[in-house]
């Protein structure tokens, strides 16, 4: 879709105005909305708009917004409705953000930008005004050089204290552009007291360069209150931070308890990226002792297997399935690999896993239950042969017919490897 600059926008905002309003009685209606019904309200926009006024391109999505919230503000409705507005307001910015996409590099991208970033300051008062929202939306399809000529046509703009979102948006174009004391100072000139999700994306770009120190400084600045240095959702970047400029590898005990809150092996990853072979080993035997009290989460076993699959630890892997694997039918894939690499590494530990298996599976008494102890019975066979063990294996399954004599199904699967 274009991005036309000379077209009369009075006309254009003229012809759609009745299918506006008829959009707005609809998102102002009292009745209960689901997504699916505010999409159909969206489409039904997008329809109008490239049947009526297709020569606009994207600025008729532009002027459609506008009229839309121009009549919920003097309708006083934004209050109980903001949220299906909102909706509204994305789904067309989807396509001007598609526009912008198709425009990266070109002037006309930049005038359109520029469009929006004057509706912000004029209409900076009103706190449900889409223009941030949407300018938000945009920034990942502009290219540097825009957003730093954006930037650069912002830096006049003075936002009063209620303008919070306008602010977000005008400190979060000066921190891409490069410009991060501008973008801190932004922030802390309102007394607005910053929730951690209102300024993610900032510490975000900051992580993404890997300033370090900087994102210690902010954390510092804008919550100077919170002297326990406990930041909430915020805290992950500090303690990645923290990690990085650990030069003198001081163990970060401090790091790892707050880890073990919330174990994640993404976060793992992240926060010893940098870490010698030697450093991660003592990381990870500080925590798996911690976690083995935790076994009972799910969240905490699936850390857990990768800790052990990542560090080859397969003598507590062997432990663990022993003692914890009570019904191995479906085992997730990290399972499966731990076990896979035990087999190669470690064909001893894996032995009496498969010996376990084999009996806690026989014992559900169904046949899918059997086809999973027979195919560990084949892994057996496979583990004995590479010994050149064979008649140790010989051995063990007619034991193990025996022992299982009246289980007809399991000796017939038994029988399909030992024919």
């Amino acid at each position: 879709m274009d991005l036309p600059v000379h077209i009369d926008m009075e006309e254009a905002a003229t012809a759609l105005q009745p299918a506006i309003h008829s959009t707005y009685k609809k998102l102002a209606a009292s009745r209960y909305f689901t997504a699916s019904h505010l999409e159909l309200i969206s489409s039904e926009a997008k329809h109008v708009i490239n049947t009526h006024a297709n020569e606009t391109g994207a600025y008729g999505y532009l002027l459609y917004i506008e009229g839309v919230f121009s009549l919920s503000r003097s309708s006083s409705t934004q209050d109980q409705s903001f949220r299906r507005f909102e909706h509204f307001y994305r789904s067309l910015g989807e396509v001007i953000k598609q526009s912008l996409e198709s425009n990266k590099d070109s002037h006309d991208a930049f005038l359109f930008m520029n469009q929006m970033a004057k509706r912000m300051e004029k209409d900076q008062r009103d706190l449900f005004a889409p223009w941030p929202g949407l300018i938000q939306q945009c920034i990942p399809c502009l290219s540097a050089g825009h957003i730093e000529k954006l930037d650069e046509k912002l830096k006049p703009y003075t936002f009063n204290e209620g303008a919070t979102h306008a602010v977000l948006v005008k400190s979060y174009l000066s921190l891409l552009a490069g410009r991060e004391k501008n973008a801190l100072q932004q922030l802390m000139s309102l007394t607005t007291n910053w929730t951690e999700q209102q300024i993610t994306p900032h510490f975000r770009c900051l992580e993404e360069r890997e300033r370090w120190d900087t994102i210690l400084l902010w954390l510092k600045q804008l919550f100077p209150l919170k002297s326990d240095g406990r930041y909430g959702s915020l805290q992950a970047f500090a303690d990645r931070s923290n990690a990085q400029l650990n030069k003198n590898g001081a163990f970060l005990s401090h790091v790892w308890d707050r880890w073990l809150l919330a174990p994640s092996f993404q976060r793992y990853a992240a926060l010893t990226t940098h870490e010698s072979k030697e450093k991660k080993q003592q990381i990870v035997d500080y925590l798996l002792p911690k976690l083995e009290g935790q076994l009972h989460h799910t969240q905490t076993v699936q850390v857990y297997i990768r800790l052990l699959h990542e560090q080859q630890r397969f003598d507590k892997a062997a432990e663990y399935f022993l003692m914890y694997e009570r019904n191995p039918l479906r085992l997730q894939e990290d399972k499966e690999a731990l076990l896979h690499d035990m087999k190669v590494s470690s064909p001893h530990l894996v032995k009496p896993v498969f010996h376990q298996f084999v009996v806690r599976l026989a014992e559900k008494k169904s046949r899918a239950h059997y086809e999973k102890a027979a195919h560990y019975v084949h892994e057996l066979m496979l583990v004995y042969s590479q010994e050149n063990n064979e008649e140790r294996f010989q051995h063990y399954i007619q034991l193990l017919k025996s022992e299982y004599k009246t289980y007809r199904a399991f000796i017939k699967e038994l029988n399909f490897i030992h024919a």
